[in-house]
């Protein structure tokens, strides 16, 4: 399967927040080499979302980021990188309104939340790059551009 962006409106902690969530998309996805297990990832990759910073924010190093993350699998960690530099293990487990209610059978759907804190960098424009990984292997890139002071 395919994945799209598009508004997702349930619930009104969501439709509050303006979260954006992954769809399905009706169309199939070519098969993935390798394993049953790597081509079960490969259809199904992890999905989330960065709460905050948002696109084109200004964000000190050592600022509080967060999002939310889902598998159906399970996700096993989410690693916060800038420019795709050294990461920074963001912090798992915790509740994010709204996400729970919009995919009750994922796993820990109720506990998605992640935070981290911004990697220190440079003065400037930079690639904020979130990678989720699923228990099954799957990864995801979230990326957001922002710009350090």
């Amino acid at each position: 399967m395919r994945w799209r962006w598009a508004p997702l409106v349930v619930g009104a902690s969501l439709a509050a927040a303006g979260l954006a969530a992954c769809r399905k998309s009706e169309a199939p996805a070519p098969e993935a080499p390798g394993s049953a297990a790597s081509a079960e990832a490969a259809r199904h990759p992890p999905f989330g979302y960065i709460e905050k910073p948002k696109e084109n924010d200004i964000v000190a190093s050592g600022a509080p980021g967060s999002g939310w993350a889902l598998d159906d699998s399970g996700v096993s960690r989410v690693d916060v990188s800038l420019d795709n530099g050294p990461s920074v293990r963001a912090v798992l487990g915790q509740p994010f309104p709204g996400v729970r209610e919009a995919y009750p059978t994922y796993p820990n759907s109720d506990r998605a939340g992640f935070s981290f804190t911004m990697p220190s960098a440079a003065s400037g424009p930079h690639l904020l790059v979130v990678t989720i990984t699923a228990k099954d292997g799957g990864k995801t890139d979230l990326k957001r551009h922002i710009r350090i002071p």
